[in-house]
């Protein structure tokens, strides 16, 4: 759905300077096209001009001037805070869209009596089992053949803060989950909404274990493994038939590409390269790991 940014004129003191249409919030990293973006600082005016994705700036008066025509702009104290103000009205109108959505279950699908599904906007594919206790929220689409085991949550909210009626407030997400066939989730996973628009996804045969949590529009492929205590943060994206260690954590927008292997408790802040392994706190090559722990043993 396309918006005017004049709609949301005078919206936390948002005064609109040149209007035109967006379709959803976002930030600069996010990977969804006619974004509505703030602007709080000059040092990222040539990105912002350069980003195909952008259609839409929310900045101070004296940034303003310097974005490329093509934007519609909008003008703040706080471009942040307008920003999040008006992405909750944005979630508002998601809201009303997804009420208005009946679920689809499939006759087939075998659902817990305790399971915890929203009453619209869920769709559930052919022969999915779904355990005791588990949560889906709207917004969530389950394909053929997924298995969730107990305490499963789906579509929940990521940790996005963003100042909303002048308090500090977890931002509402406006996308969604999708659990692509032959999906199977044991106990306690949680998997958060995409924040902005989109899905976050787990790609088919993908396999993940205990006490595991996928933050906001993460990408998953096919034949993935992620074991126990894993922490996958927002935007990460992970190639075909990787392997994510025990207790490992994984920065926001890392990529790790096909059947890497990233080791036990490692803590990976960069791209790691299609069939590497890596290993450690910060990760690195496993082979320059073991080296060092040779070293000071």
């Amino acid at each position: 759905m396309s918006h005017q940014l004049s709609e949301f004129q005078g919206l936390a003191g948002l005064d609109v300077l040149r209007d035109g249409p967006f379709v959803l919030t976002g930030k600069l990293s996010t990977l969804l096209d006619g974004l509505c973006v703030p602007l709080r600082s000059a040092k990222y005016l040539d990105e912002v001009n350069a980003n195909p994705r952008v259609a839409a700036v929310i900045t101070t008066r004296d940034i303003a001037a310097g974005l490329d025509p093509r934007f519609a702009v909008a003008i703040a104290e706080k471009p942040d805070t307008a920003h999040a103000e008006l992405h909750a009205r944005l979630a508002e109108k998601r809201e009303a869209e997804l009420r208005a959505r009946p679920n689809r279950i499939d006759p087939s699908a075998v659902i817990d009596p305790s399971a915890r599904i929203a009453d619209h906007g869920v769709e559930i594919g052919a022969r999915v089992r779904i355990g005791s206790h588990v949560s889906i929220a709207p917004g969530v689409v389950v394909e053929d053949d997924c298995v969730l085991h107990p305490g499963v949550s789906l579509g929940v909210p990521g940790f996005n803060t963003g100042i909303i009626g002048g308090r500090q407030r977890i931002i509402p997400q406006l996308g969604g989950v999708r659990l692509r066939p032959y999906v199977e989730l044991l106990a306690n996973v949680c998997v958060a909404r995409a924040l902005f628009g989109g899905e976050t996804t787990l790609g088919e045969e993908t396999v993940v274990d205990n006490l595991v949590y996928i933050a906001h529009d993460v990408q998953i492929g096919r034949r993935v493994q992620i074991c126990a205590l894993v922490n996958i943060l927002g935007r990460v994206e992970i190639g075909d038939e990787a392997y994510i260690g025990p207790s490992s954590v994984i920065i926001n927008g890392a990529r790790i590409g096909e059947k890497a292997k990233v080791s036990i408790g490692a803590v990976v802040t960069r791209d790691v390269p299609a069939g590497a392994t890596v290993s450690g706190n910060f990760a690195i090559p496993h082979d320059r790991f073991l080296t060092h722990l040779r070293s000071v043993r």
